[in-house]
């Protein structure tokens, strides 16, 4: 699931034909590609504003009946992936996503992933809610599964579920009085909440056998040698005196690969130094073992959809 930068909507009557455009519009914009069939009843007076948490982005729906299905076409090859968690405060939502359907009722959080022609989400008659959308790079950054499942339901009475509800909640009234240095707080501490959601839903590997153990070490000892040069397998290996095929097998119990997490975490340490300090482009680039700017620049501009110039001149503190 791809989705692009909200603007702030007010109430719009979908009565009107252009308004009613505006509405499908708008939901496109939040939720990324896809076809909108707006069911048209009288008196619906709808409502969808969206807020950048940094790179993050929250709206808040409240939403007419409607079918969206997602319309993918050249963008099945999109390179920013994002994670939607839909928090449902009101009304009944139906969806769909990687195969899974869920029902959105009072208190359901659903975390999705999707990309499949077909995934989407249906209302039968009218539904408030507020969603959260993060890019997938922010999560692996910060130590999610690669193999994030396409559709989790989880019901608020899960202790977690429900702090990351009341946060969202909290951070859509408090965020327009937020300063940048704690826009950026608040960004980091709902990707921790999320990617804590999903591992204790999906399950750590931590301590679960030896191999999970070497996993541990090696996700440690890659984050103290980023600034090292680059990195390989047989690095990994000889550091943890074990064969280069063990170092494969405790990968796997991931889904991921060592290319990925070291691009992961190269990259989530220049986004904090883009936001954080006043280091040029370049040094910020030899800092963390890139080849040049053009090559973070491609790096990055994969995993957030922007060049870093452009985050730092959207997201900077």
């Amino acid at each position: 699931m791809t989705a692009t930068a909200a603007t702030e909507i007010d109430v719009l009557d979908v009565e009107a034909a252009g308004p009613r455009t505006r509405w499908e519009t708008a939901v496109r914009d939040v939720s990324g590609p896809m076809t909108v069939q707006h069911r048209k009843r009288r008196g619906n007076a709808t409502r969808l504003r969206s807020r950048d948490v940094g790179d993050l982005q929250l709206a808040d729906w409240d939403c007419p009946p409607l079918q969206s299905v997602l319309s993918l076409g050249t963008d099945r090859d999109a390179e920013r992936d994002d994670v939607v968690v839909v928090a449902g405060d009101w009304g009944d939502e139906r969806l769909s996503f990687a195969g899974t359907n869920a029902a959105l009722v009072n208190g359901t959080v659903v975390v999705a992933t999707g990309g499949y022609d077909g995934d989407g989400f249906s209302v039968p008659e009218r539904v408030r809610k507020r969603t959260l959308t993060l890019p997938r790079a922010a999560l692996l950054a910060a130590g999610c599964d690669a193999n994030i499942p396409g559709c989790l339901v989880l019901e608020q009475d899960r202790p977690l579920v429900g702090v990351l509800f009341t946060t969202i909640d909290q951070v859509w009234s408090r965020l327009p009085a937020m300063h940048p240095s704690e826009i950026e707080a608040t960004r980091r501490a709902l990707v921790a909440l999320t990617v804590g959601i999903i591992r204790a839903e999906t399950g750590s590997v931590t301590g679960r056998s030896a191999l999970a153990a070497l996993r541990a070490q090696i996700d440690n000892w890659i984050t103290r040698n980023l600034r090292s040069g680059p990195i390989h397998i047989e690095d990994l290996a000889a550091a943890h005196n074990v064969s280069t095929r063990t170092i494969h097998r405790a990968f796997s119990l991931t889904g991921d690969t060592m290319t990925a997490l070291v691009r992961a975490r190269r990259i989530a340490a220049v986004r904090e130094e883009l936001v954080n300090s006043d280091m040029t482009i370049a040094t910020i680039a030899h800092r963390w073992c890139y080849y040049d700017p053009s090559h973070l620049r491609r790096e990055f501009h994969r995993c957030f959809g922007v060049s870093p110039s452009e985050y730092r001149e959207s997201h900077g503190c």
